[in-house]
């Protein structure tokens, strides 16, 4: 009995820890879902009423905040949160191209579908995940760091010969 009693408690330590890092790992994968939602609910409403939405990180509470803000009085609302999941933290932030801090961090999706453009880079057990926006509005996640968006601006006066 004793045997059979001390199998099961060493099967149990072995599967324990795989069954832990399943959940965290299930977990961040909704959440990844879930933020690039978040930001393609803001995008969506912001079309719909013609009112534009931000999408910031909120540090001290661990979340991503979609916000709009009266044009009269320039006071912002939250309107919806979304809090990180258990072993995600932001690790890179980008905003209109340049290099930010999760203070400053914003993307603003306007009433024409369009976006300031940016993204973000979360890091979950040790892997990089971004989300990122580009100045259409489209939002997309990539397994990996954020791409260097500095190549697709174009000078628009700008001529260029071809032969």
């Amino acid at each position: 009995m004793t045997v059979v009693i001390t199998i099961l408690v060493l099967l149990a330590a072995a599967i324990m820890p795989n069954l832990v890092n399943e959940k965290k790992s299930r977990e961040a994968r909704e959440f990844f879902a879930q933020s690039r939602n978040l930001m393609l609910g803001a995008r969506a409403r912001s079309m719909g009423d013609r009112r534009t939405r931000t999408v910031r990180f909120d540090e001290s509470g661990s979340r991503l905040v979609v916000e709009l803000t009266d044009s009269a009085t320039g006071e912002a609302t939250e309107e919806r949160a979304l809090p990180l999941a258990d072993g995600v933290a932001g690790s890179e932030y980008v905003a209109e191209g340049e290099t930010s801090n999760a203070a400053e961090w914003r993307v603003d999706f306007y009433a024409d579908g369009k976006a300031s453009g940016g993204g973000i880079t979360f890091t979950s057990n040790g892997r990089p995940i971004s989300l990122n926006v580009d100045r259409r509005g489209t939002v997309s996640q990539i397994d990996g760091e954020l791409p260097d968006t500095a190549e697709e601006e174009w000078d628009a006066g700008g001529y260029e010969q071809r032969l």
